[in-house]
């Protein structure tokens, strides 16, 4: 028989990739129809991503030499929050690897396209990264299927509303067949009595590998960390279900894979630490621990993403917690069919092994997801959990537990991608079509509904006249300003900025970051008019005398520290105060607006 070419090869996997787009089209088909003008998320920190998306392209034409040149750095910038020191994008989700490489879209089409084609994409990326991991172990049907599972699970669907950094799932599965594959050039190695560090398989696999976790450090940091938590898990699961499968020679060409892998990924990642350590960098854990904890009753209870659900998880929490970040549903069918598959195969059949160790790995993962204390229903079951050891470690105590659940995700499909080659085997056997009903039943279960998707409102101003009315470089008060609100629109002027190619810098902004008053901050500080102005955004007070000395000082405030213009956006969603209290306000203040058209009024303080 003739080996199959590379066409005869790819042929099913671009198939299959073609029905993975149109999975992904059917879920997120609102913002394919509307790819610049809407996105999916319920709250607002799609503003936040599209704002990085754009200043990477900008930064990389500054680089080239046809940019505005006033980004500033690609991790460091002053283009936001112009008056406290700027933001330290290190510390930040700017996806930065994704910027530079979606530079040429965002040119063309805009950051907004930009963000929504990422959020098209990872689904089909998480899918097929998955199918890669599991076909080292199932058939092409199986792998195939169990991959679209995790690709398309509540995980991903719900963290691509506003959390596209979370939802780059390429990373974690690749980890797990990196590992596997250090491991079998182990024995291949031993079998043909070659040297492991004259074989070129373990410097491509290690380079490769390396490659992989340095860009992952450019696109979330967070999920790296959490897939090292998830590996220790795997490598436990190995030692202790695999020890006869590998020998001392394939666990050196892992640690000697490894060690060339964490090389490179350093090597890679040595201008992003370094401004880790630069300024306005948080001085303590970013999140309160105890809030963002997987309870017991999240894998059966359907949340957004499912199209079983009412739109909102009936658990009670500790605090209000964002919808994207309630991911956990897998449902009832897939457990009890998980249940039945370790319980059936993984003792003595000739899945046992991968049974056994999938089913440990994600057990353990999802030990550390539940957080600490591990809750029951909203209430505290056990007041200190495994993840409390984590918490202990500086850096990785900046870890939400609940974003762990994805990595038991991959592990429950990898057994249940088992479970279903196992039925379509043995498809004659009555057991065997039960397990195949219920693998069913469970697909349906778990089905994610089509996602709404709301407009984002871009003033006519920031695409058309902005370059006639702003000079280049000029420091921006934008009202609204960017306000750390897990609300859609909150934080809209920072979209404004990006889409009018970062023209100016603006002294709000929504990023993590500190100051001399607190370790850990959310958005730029309160000036002079913000304060004054505190009560009417916050609590709805009526708006200070325009008239006001207090006012007048604020002003002149402004003017010193630097700012050139005060941009009002009045039909902004989220602009407090009634129809044309703010534009009363900075008429009576500031004095006529320069510029009064295209859903903005722009007044001048550099005079």
């Amino acid at each position: 028989m003739y080996a199959p070419t590379v066409r005869a090869r790819l042929r099913p996997w671009l198939w299959y990739s073609l029905i993975l787009c149109v999975g992904s089209l059917t879920v997120f088909g609102s913002v394919a129809a509307d790819p610049g003008g809407s996105v999916v998320a319920s709250n607002d920190d799609t503003s936040l991503f599209i704002w990085w998306l754009g200043h990477g392209a900008h930064v990389l034409a500054d680089a080239l030499g046809f940019g505005t040149g006033e980004t500033d750095g690609l991790l460091y910038t002053e283009s936001m929050n112009a008056l406290g020191g700027g933001v330290n994008g290190a510390w930040n989700t700017s996806l930065a690897g994704f910027a530079i490489l979606l530079a040429p879209v965002t040119w063309v089409a805009g950051p907004i396209v930009s963000y929504n084609l990422l959020v098209l994409a990872f689904p089909v990326l998480g899918s097929l990264a998955t199918a890669v991991l599991f076909r080292r172990f199932l058939d092409r049907l199986p792998a195939f299927l169990a991959a679209a599972g995790v690709g398309f699970s509540s995980y991903v669907i719900a963290q691509l509303g506003g959390h596209p950094n979370l939802a780059y799932i390429v990373t974690p599965p690749l980890t797990a067949w990196a590992i596997v594959a250090l491991l079998d050039l182990g024995r291949t190695t031993a079998a043909h009595g070659r040297c492991l560090l004259r074989d070129r398989r373990l410097w491509a696999l290690g380079g490769g590998f390396g490659l992989l976790l340095g860009f992952q450090f450019y696109v979330s940091t967070e999920v790296l960390a959490g897939t090292f938590l998830a590996a220790l898990c795997f490598l436990a699961s190995l030692v202790v279900f695999g020890r006869r499968l590998y020998r001392a020679r394939s666990w050196g060409a892992l640690g000697l894979g490894s060690a060339v892998a964490g090389c490179i990924a350093m090597l890679c990642a040595i201008p992003l630490l370094v401004t880790m350590s630069g300024p306005n960098a948080p001085q303590g854990a970013i999140r309160p621990h105890g809030v963002w904890n997987t309870d017991l009753l999240d894998p059966i209870l359907p949340a957004a993403p499912a199209w079983l659900s009412s739109g909102v998880s009936p658990l009670p929490r500790i605090m209000e917690i964002d919808p994207a970040e309630l991911g956990a549903y897998i449902g009832v069918p897939a457990l009890v069919a998980s249940v039945l598959i370790v319980a059936g195969l993984g003792r003595r059949s000739v899945s046992a092994v991968p049974v056994r160790i999938a089913a440990a790995t994600g057990f353990l993962v999802f030990l550390l997801a539940l957080g600490s204390p591990i809750l029951l229903g909203g209430r505290v079951l056990v007041e200190t959990g495994p993840f409390a050891l984590v918490e202990a470690v500086p850096v990785l105590n900046n870890i939400l537990p609940m974003r762990l659940v994805f990595h038991s995700t991959i592990a429950l499909f990898a057994v249940l991608g088992i479970g279903l080659q196992w039925a379509l085997s043995h498809r004659k056997l009555r057991r065997a079509r039960a397990l195949l009903i219920l693998l069913v039943l469970a697909a349906v279960a778990i089905l994610p509904a089509p996602q709404t998707a709301h407009e984002v409102t871009v003033p006519d101003f920031y695409e058309h006249s902005i370059a006639e009315v702003i000079p280049a470089g000029s420091v921006v008060k934008t009202f609204p300003r960017p306000l750390a609100w897990a609300e859609p629109h909150a934080d809209e002027a920072m979209v404004w900025q990006s889409v009018s190619g970062f023209r100016y810098r603006e002294t709000g902004g929504y990023f993590i970051g500190s100051s001399p008053e607190s370790p850990v901050t959310y958005s730029a500080p309160e000036d002079a008019l913000d304060e004054l102005l505190h009560g009417s955004v916050f609590d709805g007070e009526p708006m200070p005398g325009a008239d006001s000395p207090e006012v007048a000082s604020a002003i002149a405030e402004l003017r010193e520290t630097g700012v050139d213009f005060i941009v009002l956006a009045p039909e902004a969603p989220l602009l407090p105060g009634g129809d044309g209290d703010y534009a009363e306000f900075l008429d009576a203040a500031v004095g006529d607006p320069i510029f009064a058209e295209e859903g903005v009024r722009v007044y001048r303080l550099d005079q």
